[in-house]
């Protein structure tokens, strides 16, 4: 029997309607979006993908069909230690990302905080 593969869509941004993020075991894996006149799925897992990680069909219900048949290939035919490093790789990038964030809060706290000139007087970045 075959193994159940439960994915979780949600829009890709609140209010936009015909894009959608999937999840698998609480990683980003992919999108379906409607782009101008076909809908377009693509598995974006960190790693070197084949080209049947991506396709384009005329309806939502079939570009979810097509990413679930992709998915499951993916999953059968990929070392579960692969798809590991990929996990490690998304979980750095996202590190990184939210340090990334927080240093350039602090350059703009840092720049907006007056500073004091070697004569003592207040300087404003």
């Amino acid at each position: 029997m075959a193994k159940t593969i439960t994915l979780n869509a949600a829009p890709t941004w609140p209010g936009v309607k015909d894009d959608y993020l999937l999840r698998f075991e609480g990683h980003i894996i992919g999108r379906i979006r409607f782009a101008v006149s076909a809908w377009e799925w693509h598995i974006t897992v960190p790693m070197a993908l084949p080209s049947w990680a991506e396709g384009k069909t005329s309806s939502l219900d079939d570009a979810r069909k097509g990413f679930a048949a992709a998915w499951g290939r993916l999953l059968k035919e990929t070392p579960p230690a692969r798809l590991a490093r990929a996990w490690e790789l998304e979980d750095a990038a996202e590190e990184r990302r939210k340090r990334m964030e927080k240093a350039g809060k602090d350059d703009a706290k840092n720049e907006a905080k007056p500073s004091t000139s070697p004569g003592g007087e207040n300087e404003t970045n």
